[in-house]
Protein backbone atom coordinates (compact mmCIF):
# COMPACT_ATOMS: atom_id res chain seq x y z
CA UNK A 1 0.00 0.00 0.00
CA UNK A 2 1.16 3.50 -0.84
CA UNK A 3 0.70 6.48 1.44
CA UNK A 4 -0.88 9.71 0.20
CA UNK A 5 -0.17 12.73 2.40
CA UNK A 6 0.11 15.49 -0.15
CA UNK A 7 -1.91 17.16 -2.85
CA UNK A 8 -3.03 15.23 -5.89
CA UNK A 9 -3.98 16.82 -9.21
CA UNK A 10 -6.52 15.00 -11.38
CA UNK A 11 -8.49 15.48 -14.61
CA UNK A 12 -12.22 14.91 -14.78
CA UNK A 13 -14.06 13.27 -17.69
CA UNK A 14 -14.27 16.62 -19.52
CA UNK A 15 -10.50 17.22 -19.26
CA UNK A 16 -10.65 19.92 -16.58
CA UNK A 17 -8.07 19.78 -13.83
CA UNK A 18 -8.99 19.41 -10.17
CA UNK A 19 -7.17 18.95 -6.91
CA UNK A 20 -7.43 16.90 -3.71
CA UNK A 21 -5.47 18.21 -0.72
CA UNK A 22 -4.88 15.75 2.12
CA UNK A 23 -4.66 16.91 5.77
CA UNK A 24 -0.87 16.63 6.17
CA UNK A 25 -0.63 19.46 3.58
CA UNK A 26 -2.82 21.68 5.78
CA UNK A 27 -1.80 23.91 8.65
CA UNK A 28 -3.80 22.64 11.65
CA UNK A 29 -3.31 24.49 14.93
CA UNK A 30 -2.11 21.92 17.50
CA UNK A 31 -2.41 19.29 14.75
CA UNK A 32 0.60 17.31 15.96
CA UNK A 33 -0.38 17.41 19.63
CA UNK A 34 -1.89 14.03 20.58
CA UNK A 35 -3.95 15.66 23.32
CA UNK A 36 -6.01 17.50 20.68
CA UNK A 37 -5.90 15.49 17.44
CA UNK A 38 -5.67 11.76 16.70
CA UNK A 39 -4.20 10.85 13.30
CA UNK A 40 -5.02 7.54 11.65
CA UNK A 41 -4.86 5.92 8.21
CA UNK A 42 -7.86 5.57 5.94
CA UNK A 43 -7.99 3.43 2.81
CA UNK A 44 -8.96 5.61 -0.14
CA UNK A 45 -11.43 4.55 -2.77
CA UNK A 46 -8.95 3.69 -5.49
CA UNK A 47 -7.69 0.67 -7.35
CA UNK A 48 -4.14 0.94 -6.00
CA UNK A 49 -4.99 0.77 -2.28
CA UNK A 50 -3.61 4.12 -1.21
CA UNK A 51 -3.81 5.20 2.43
CA UNK A 52 -4.17 8.80 3.58
CA UNK A 53 -3.40 9.93 7.10
CA UNK A 54 -6.34 11.95 8.46
CA UNK A 55 -7.05 13.63 11.82
CA UNK A 56 -9.95 13.38 14.26
CA UNK A 57 -10.49 16.30 16.60
CA UNK A 58 -10.31 15.09 20.22
CA UNK A 59 -10.76 18.44 21.96
CA UNK A 60 -9.79 22.04 21.17
CA UNK A 61 -11.20 25.45 21.93
CA UNK A 62 -9.26 27.11 19.08
CA UNK A 63 -10.08 25.49 15.72
CA UNK A 64 -7.89 26.87 12.95
CA UNK A 65 -7.24 24.90 9.74
CA UNK A 66 -5.62 26.61 6.72
CA UNK A 67 -4.29 25.66 3.33
CA UNK A 68 -3.48 26.97 -0.13
CA UNK A 69 -2.93 26.00 -3.75
CA UNK A 70 -1.71 27.75 -6.90
CA UNK A 71 -4.53 28.96 -9.19
CA UNK A 72 -2.37 28.49 -12.30
CA UNK A 73 -2.45 24.70 -11.83
CA UNK A 74 -6.19 24.66 -12.64
CA UNK A 75 -7.95 24.93 -16.02
CA UNK A 76 -8.48 28.62 -16.89
CA UNK A 77 -12.08 29.60 -17.59
CA UNK A 78 -13.59 26.72 -15.61
CA UNK A 79 -15.78 27.34 -12.56
CA UNK A 80 -14.56 25.52 -9.42
CA UNK A 81 -15.84 24.87 -5.93
CA UNK A 82 -13.59 24.36 -2.92
CA UNK A 83 -14.79 22.30 0.01
CA UNK A 84 -13.66 20.52 3.16
CA UNK A 85 -14.69 16.85 3.22
CA UNK A 86 -15.53 16.05 6.83
CA UNK A 87 -17.34 13.56 9.03
CA UNK A 88 -18.76 14.04 12.51
CA UNK A 89 -18.22 10.98 14.67
CA UNK A 90 -19.15 10.49 18.33
CA UNK A 91 -18.27 11.79 20.77
CA UNK A 92 -19.33 15.12 19.21
CA UNK A 93 -19.72 18.32 21.23
CA UNK A 94 -19.11 22.06 21.26
CA UNK A 95 -20.71 22.87 17.91
CA UNK A 96 -24.24 23.84 19.02
CA UNK A 97 -24.74 27.59 18.39
CA UNK A 98 -21.03 27.77 17.65
CA UNK A 99 -20.59 27.91 13.85
CA UNK A 100 -17.30 27.51 12.04
CA UNK A 101 -16.27 30.15 9.51
CA UNK A 102 -15.19 28.89 6.09
CA UNK A 103 -13.16 31.40 4.07
CA UNK A 104 -11.74 31.54 0.55
CA UNK A 105 -9.24 34.24 -0.52
CA UNK A 106 -8.44 34.55 -4.23
CA UNK A 107 -5.32 35.99 -5.92
CA UNK A 108 -7.35 38.97 -7.19
CA UNK A 109 -7.80 39.97 -3.51
CA UNK A 110 -11.49 39.05 -3.40
CA UNK A 111 -12.74 36.79 -0.65
CA UNK A 112 -15.77 34.75 0.31
CA UNK A 113 -16.80 33.49 3.72
CA UNK A 114 -19.70 31.64 5.24
CA UNK A 115 -20.65 30.25 8.62
CA UNK A 116 -21.74 26.64 9.04
CA UNK A 117 -23.31 25.10 12.13
CA UNK A 118 -21.67 21.67 12.33
CA UNK A 119 -24.27 20.49 14.84
CA UNK A 120 -26.64 20.19 11.83
CA UNK A 121 -24.27 17.96 9.83
CA UNK A 122 -25.35 14.27 9.80
CA UNK A 123 -23.15 11.91 11.81
CA UNK A 124 -21.04 9.05 10.42
CA UNK A 125 -21.05 10.08 6.76
CA UNK A 126 -18.69 12.14 4.64
CA UNK A 127 -20.04 15.59 3.80
CA UNK A 128 -18.56 18.35 1.66
CA UNK A 129 -18.65 21.74 3.36
CA UNK A 130 -18.43 24.07 0.36
CA UNK A 131 -16.22 27.05 1.15
CA UNK A 132 -16.90 28.94 -2.06
CA UNK A 133 -16.73 29.03 -5.85
CA UNK A 134 -14.60 30.89 -8.39
CA UNK A 135 -13.66 30.84 -12.05
CA UNK A 136 -10.02 29.93 -12.59
CA UNK A 137 -7.82 32.35 -14.50
CA UNK A 138 -4.36 32.07 -16.01
CA UNK A 139 -3.06 34.44 -13.35
CA UNK A 140 -0.62 32.74 -11.00
CA UNK A 141 -1.17 33.18 -7.32
CA UNK A 142 -2.25 31.30 -4.25
CA UNK A 143 -5.85 30.55 -3.39
CA UNK A 144 -6.09 30.48 0.42
CA UNK A 145 -8.81 28.65 2.34
CA UNK A 146 -9.61 28.07 5.99
CA UNK A 147 -12.00 26.65 8.58
CA UNK A 148 -11.99 28.50 11.90
CA UNK A 149 -13.79 28.91 15.18
CA UNK A 150 -11.62 30.98 17.49
CA UNK A 151 -14.03 33.52 18.95
CA UNK A 152 -16.19 31.83 21.56
CA UNK A 153 -13.67 29.59 23.34
CA UNK A 154 -15.96 26.55 23.60
CA UNK A 155 -14.27 23.16 23.60
CA UNK A 156 -15.13 21.21 20.46
CA UNK A 157 -14.69 17.58 19.44
CA UNK A 158 -15.73 14.94 16.95
CA UNK A 159 -14.90 16.28 13.48
CA UNK A 160 -12.71 14.23 11.11
CA UNK A 161 -10.99 15.98 8.18
CA UNK A 162 -10.64 13.70 5.13
CA UNK A 163 -9.42 16.24 2.57
CA UNK A 164 -10.08 19.48 0.77
CA UNK A 165 -11.36 19.14 -2.77
CA UNK A 166 -11.09 21.66 -5.61
CA UNK A 167 -13.36 20.42 -8.37
CA UNK A 168 -15.01 21.74 -11.52
CA UNK A 169 -18.66 22.77 -11.26
CA UNK A 170 -20.83 22.36 -14.33
CA UNK A 171 -24.27 23.99 -14.35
Amino acid sequence: MADVNTLIYFEDKKGSKGLTIYPRELSITWGNDKRYWKWFGILLESQDFKVAEIPKLLDVCWLDIKGKFDMSRLTAGIKYEVGFIVMLKEPVSGWQNNPVTLRLDLPDETSQSRNIDLSNVPRNEWKTLVIGEFTASKVAGDVLFSMKEIKKGYWKKGVIIKSVVVRPVYN
